[in-house]
């Protein structure tokens, strides 16, 4: 599910749970509790199915909570006195921070608009722009063993003497259906046939999704129905499997 629904669906979720709970007379510390934790289980459930990692689930349980301490602390009608200045300020810092954090974080798998985009850079109109963040890659020693990765696939297919086309991972719209086709030849260009050709998908910097494995039709031709992507900057995995060899490709790819 796309990070803007997410995090700040949830914030708002979380903000109208409150509101039904106190027109229903439930306290304000209890309102504000259960309307945070429904929202905060609610999203672990949905995280077991599609995880994005411990910084996405940290981020979320913040932002959930947070919301509610600001209600409870402004909807207190215990309280005597109107809330001091100074609590005021320190959650309105907190509630910028979070929306500052979940924005950074959503340009950066997903980039910027077009239409704010080219506010920004000069001479894009027209033009196909790419915002999101290139450096979003993990930090670990299985990451340092990418440096250099096209360069050693580009010498792996020379050395297996394998042809590569691929087809259908350009122009990829959100919520539509793709159908992608690898062309797998030898140094003489004959087709390569019998080999296991697989594909997925994942975001920058985190795990890829499931295998997807590619039909072969004919002459070292293989096909695939890519399902419906939701926006952004995505990785490509494709694995290829022939005569006793085998090597893996990562590509750059961006749903619009």
């Amino acid at each position: 599910m796309n990070l803007l629904y997410t995090l700040f669906g949830g914030m708002l979720l979380t903000a109208l749970l409150y509101g039904v709970l106190r027109r229903l007379r439930v306290g304000n510390f209890w309102a504000a509790v259960a309307a945070s934790g429904g929202v905060s289980l609610a999203y672990i459930g949905y995280a077991l199915f599609d995880w994005g990692g411990l910084d996405m689930l940290a981020m979320h349980l913040v932002a959930y909570p947070t919301v509610a301490v600001v209600l409870a602390q402004l909807y207190d009608t215990r309280r005597a006195q109107p809330l001091h200045w100074a609590p005021r300020l320190i959650v309105a810092l907190f509630l910028a921070v979070s929306v500052l954090f979940g924005g950074l974080a959503y340009i950066s798998s997903h980039g910027l608009p077009q239409a704010v985009a080219q506010w920004f850079l000069p001479d894009a109109q027209g033009k196909r722009l790419h915002t999101g963040f290139a450096g979003v890659v993990p930090h670990s020693r299985e990451a340092a063993k990418g440096i250099g990765q096209h360069l050693k696939v580009e010498h792996a297919l020379a050395q297996l003497g394998w042809r590569l086309e691929v087809q259908g991972l350009q122009d990829l719209r959100a919520g539509q259906a793709r159908d992608v086709v690898v062309q797998l030849s030898d140094r003489t260009g004959r087709g390569i046939e019998q080999a296991r050709l697989g594909l997925a998908l994942g975001r920058p910097g985190q795990p890829a999704g499931p295998v997807q494995p590619l039909a072969a039709v004919e002459g070292g031709r293989y096909q695939m129905r890519l399902p419906p992507q939701a926006p952004g900057v995505w990785i490509a995995y494709l694995r290829i499997e022939a005569a006793g060899a085998g090597l893996e490709l990562e590509h750059s790819v961006e749903v619009r």
